[in-house]
């Protein structure tokens, strides 16, 4: 029985054209923030996908306002990595699943305007519905994808279990910055703070001096992502007796 350590695997061999696919506003800066200030950096072409309008992201708000807000900090998070003004996709947030059917149309049309060789999105085994159903969406386009593109999926309410590890020490302070861009929601939860326990956790197996901080995903190519998807699901189910 061999050691399964997450392996560091080194970032110049990933390419643009890349496509982000995030359910809300903030998720993409969660899960891969330091990763996209890298690709930024390289100059490579990033196309990041909002696919809610973030309206229930704050139950005491009006939701126009709270929509404006959210679309207003995501902007400044993602110029804060280097990276341009997301797509609005402006679906009901917190209703995605029940529009499967148009999201994943419209990420198969992403794609097809995109052509990622590098594609950020949720790992299968998230908690939030929306991300499940980004997740889901992302598995049943994925003959869309370009053979050879690198699909790195991320956690945000869940660590991937297993998958890749990249330093990313160099451009942590930018995504730092990046999720101090949320106002409205450090009111009540500290994404700075919470992100930097969490990204210098994944370094936690590694002896290289000089590696502080690291982002994980799930590694896979697109003919692996419905597999992926049928297998995070059952394991989900199991763990949380939930079929749902």
């Amino acid at each position: 029985m061999n050691h399964r350590f997450t392996p560091l695997l080194p970032k110049d061999p990933l390419q643009g054209p890349v496509l982000v696919l995030a359910a809300h506003p903030d998720d993409e800066v969660i899960g891969a923030g330091a990763m996209l200030a890298f690709h930024a950096r390289r100059g490579h072409a990033i196309t990041v996908v909002h696919a809610t309008d973030g309206a229930k992201g704050d139950p005491a708000a009006r939701e126009d306002d709270i929509c404006a807000v959210r679309r207003r900090e995501g902007k400044e998070a993602l110029q804060r990595l280097g990276v341009g003004e997301p797509q609005h996709w402006d679906l009901p947030d917190g209703e995605l699943p029940e529009h499967l059917t148009a999201l994943t149309d419209r990420i198969r049309a992403a794609i097809a305007a995109v052509q990622p060789k590098t594609l950020y999105s949720f790992w299968f085994g998230e908690a939030h519905r929306d991300h499940r159903a980004v997740a889901a969406a992302t598995a049943a386009a994925a003959s869309a994808l370009p053979a050879d593109c690198r699909c790195l999926l991320f956690g945000v309410n869940h660590v991937v279990p297993g998958g890749v590890l990249f330093d990313t020490t160099d451009t942590y302070p930018a995504k730092y910055r990046a999720l101090q861009a949320y106002a409205s929601q450090n009111v009540y939860v500290d994404l700075p703070g919470m992100s930097e326990h969490r990204d210098r956790a994944a370094t936690v197996n590694l002896d290289i001096g000089g590696v502080l901080y690291g982002e994980m995903f799930a590694d896979l190519r697109p003919a692996e992502l419905p597999r992926a998807a049928q297998l995070a699901t059952e394991l989900h189910g199991l763990l949380l007796r939930d079929e749902s």
